[in-house]
């Protein structure tokens, strides 16, 4: 790391203190079946990267800590003052921290860093006219669940069902001997194999929900296998910025044949200069504090 985390939570909070603020976001290929969102980092400067390098590490681990408040001002306050945890505070920040990355496998986080990427850029958007966000779940606490990627579920008064809801899968792009195409094809035949034991593997149970939406919730699995129109998929990529493909996702309802109405399928690119980099950046601010 480069910049000293202090100063990366500076010019983050300085920008706004979101993902958002730091990238911009342009709809492409909106005449196809699978319209697809571009979002690309807008700073070029090693402050600029560091900053979002901290704000996905921060967001990371402010989700993994969860209720344990004590837990997370221990790792922030001492990423920020830059001296490492010993004895049992390390030990209990370790719990959350070492799961992923503690093997510190470039693969594995740079894909967990991938999905994060996702979520901080769909979470912080605008509110759509006509539908507001009922439940967008952070990514999975480890990096090999073969569940879900992501689930984004809108409430929507007036339609049939009063909800719709997206199933994500997220890949990543790092390969020198693939194309992207190859990486957004694989993703749409996994999630058009799966995609219904998918949202067969989350639980509810434990969860506080209004009645509405726990009624749509119980149904979403069943809406999948018939293809309603509430039901939809999406493929989200990260890579680097220099992948960045022209056109994309102009094949995916030829991979992806399980839902066909309009709306069915969605696509983003995340592209970050040097994504496995960036990764590293992010794994080395969480890990500093151990």
């Amino acid at each position: 790391m480069s910049v000293p985390a202090l100063k990366a939570m500076e010019r983050a909070q300085a920008a706004g203190g979101r993902l958002v603020d730091l990238t911009r976001r342009e709809g492409r290929g909106l005449t196809q079946v699978c319209p697809w969102d571009l979002v690309e980092t807008i700073g070029q400067e090693p402050e600029d990267r560091a900053a979002a390098a901290w704000i996905v590490a921060d967001e990371i681990m402010r989700a993994r800590t969860d209720l344990d408040n004590r837990a997370y001002q221990l790792w922030r306050d001492s990423v920020l003052v830059g001296t490492p945890l010993a004895g049992l505070d390390h030990a209990h920040v370790l719990l959350y921290a070492g799961p992923v990355f503690e093997a510190n496998d470039p693969t594995g986080v740079t894909g967990y860093v991938g999905e994060w990427l996702w979520y901080l850029s769909t979470r912080d958007l605008a509110p759509e006219p006509g539908r507001s966000v009922e439940i967008l779940d952070p990514p999975s606490s480890t990096v090999t669940d073969s569940g879900p990627d992501g689930l984004l579920i809108h409430r929507v008064p007036g339609s049939d069902l009063g909800f719709v809801f997206r199933l994500w899968e997220m890949k990543k792009f790092t390969a020198e001997t693939t194309k992207p195409s190859d990486t957004i094809r694989k993703a749409w035949q996994q999630l058009n194999d799966w995609g219904a034991r998918y949202l067969g593997q989350i639980s509810w149970g434990g969860r506080e929900l209004a009645p509405d939406t726990r009624g749509f919730v119980s149904s979403m699995a069943r809406q999948w296998v018939e293809a309603k129109e509430s039901s939809n998929g999406g493929v989200s990529v990260a890579l680097d910025a220099a992948d960045t493909p022209a056109t994309a996702f102009d094949r995916s309802h030829k991979h992806f044949t399980t839902h066909t109405h309009d709306g069915a399928l969605q696509g983003m690119v995340v592209a970050i200069d040097d994504l496995e980099d960036f990764a590293k950046t992010v794994r080395g601010y969480v890990w500093s504090a151990l």
